[in-house]
């Protein structure tokens, strides 16, 4: 019982980010916040089922904002606090301290991987070097990977298992995609009713 209500309101969280990031962001931050939500679904250390949906929203949406420097007026998709505090009818207090709670508990931090764009994973990213020289992994250049194979059994065996992880990953897209569009199917039938039941105000008695 608890798991469904858990996945109910996992539901609803991410319909609402969702909802957001349709009007604000781009397909690239939309995936790293519902990443985020699906992270967040699979803690026993916090409860999603507490507190307003709402805040729980605008919360990973300010994570999300927050990883990705949106805050800065000089970013191409600037985004302000503001922005997300009207959108979710939130305090910026409120959210700021829940976005904290939420990095702490998912152990989050500048240029965590799969939250934020690779540029800016890979420029907070630090390296080390053979002779001990400590540099961002972004001005490392991109290795030529050569293989060399025995015989041609160990060629096919590379192929296939190439092949395997292609598969393997189309799948997972695939399977992104359809979530996102179960996701996009729900706020419309939402909007849907939301729209029939003010059209009802006006009906006649």
């Amino acid at each position: 019982m608890e798991k469904a209500a858990r996945d109910e309101r996992l539901k609803e969280i991410e319909a609402l980010v969702v909802s957001f990031c349709v009007e604000h962001l781009n397909g690239d931050l939309q995936s790293y916040a519902l990443r985020l939500c699906d992270t967040l679904g699979r803690k026993r250390k916090i409860s999603m089922i507490r507190g307003k949906k709402e805040i729980w929203a605008a919360s990973i949406i300010y994570v999300i904002a927050r990883l990705n420097f949106l805050f800065d007026p000089e970013n191409a998709l600037f985004l302000s606090a503001d922005t997300i505090c009207d959108f979710f009818g939130t305090k910026k207090s409120t959210i700021g301290n829940k976005a904290t709670q939420i990095e702490k508990a998912c152990n989050l931090g500048i240029g965590a991987q799969g939250y934020c764009s690779p540029e800016i994973s890979d420029a907070l990213t630090l390296v080390e070097l053979p002779n001990g020289l400590v540099i961002p992994k972004s001005i490392l250049p991109k290795p030529e990977i050569v293989v060399e194979f025995a015989d041609e059994k160990e060629e096919k065996e590379f192929q296939e298992y190439m092949a395997e992880q292609k598969r393997l990953k189309e799948r997972k897209t695939e399977k992104e995609k359809a979530r996102r569009a179960e996701i996009n199917r729900k706020i419309a039938r939402d909007k849907r009713k939301d729209q029939d039941g003010q059209l009802s105000l006006f009906d006649d008695p």
